[in-house]
C-alpha cells in the first residue's frame, strides 16, 4: 500500500493565495462600508477566499491510501473504493494556457454512491492514474472520448474506451 499527499509547496502556495486574497478583499470590504454594491462584491470575495482557504486546509490534512485492492482516504472507511467495484472513471484536463503546456488534471472515481476526486498535484499522480486505468480494463468499463484521450496523453491505454461516460454524469 502506498500513501499519497499533496506536496507542501502546493499547499503553502494555496495558503498564501487564500490569505492574500482574503486580506485584500476584507480590507476593500472595510473601506467600502456603506456602499451597498461594493459591500456585496467584496463580501462575496472575502467569503470565496475563506472557502478556498478551508478547502486548502482539508487538502493539507488529506492522506490517500492506494493498494492493489482499493483506493481511499486514510481514516475514512466510507471514502474507500474497491478497484474491483469501480463503476465509473473520468479524467479531465484543465489548461491555464492555450495548448497543453500548463494545467492540471482531475481524476474522478465512482463506485455506487461513493465518489472520489483528486487532482494531478497529488504525489505520484501518474501511478494512481495507471492503477485506475488497470481497473477500467479489468472491469471492462467504457470511458468517454475525453477521458480516453487524457489517459492516452499520460501514456495509458484504456483498450476500447470511448463509447460511454463510464457511469459518471457530465
Amino acid at each position: 500500500m502506498s500513501q499519497h499527499r499533496y506536496p507542501a509547496r502546493i499547499i503553502i502556495l494555496d495558503y498564501l493565495r487564500g490569505a492574500a486574497g482574503g486580506v485584500l478583499s476584507l480590507l476593500a470590504l472595510l473601506l467600502s462600508a456603506g456602499i451597498l454594491i461594493s459591500t456585496l462584491i467584496f463580501g462575496a470575495l472575502t467569503a470565496l477566499f475563506l472557502v478556498f482557504t478551508i478547502r486548502t486546509l482539508l487538502r493539507h490534512r488529506l492522506r490517500l491510501d492506494v493498494s492493489e485492492e482499493a483506493i481511499g482516504l486514510a481514516g475514512a472507511p466510507g471514502r474507500v473504493i474497491e478497484w474491483a467495484r469501480l463503476e465509473g472513471v473520468r479524467l479531465r484536463y484543465f489548461g491555464t494556457r492555450r495548448g497543453r503546456g500548463e494545467g492540471w488534471m482531475t481524476l474522478t472515481l465512482k463506485s455506487g454512491s461513493r465518489r472520489l476526486t483528486l487532482d494531478s498535484t497529488i504525489e505520484d499522480f501518474p501511478a494512481i492514474a495507471a492503477r485506475a486505468a488497470a481497473a477500467v480494463r479489468a472491469n471492462g468499463l467504457d470511458a468517454d472520448a475525453v477521458t480516453a484521450a487524457n489517459f492516452t496523453a499520460l501514456g495509458l491505454a484504456l483498450d476500447g474506451a470511448g463509447s460511454t461516460s463510464a457511469g459518471l454524469a457530465p
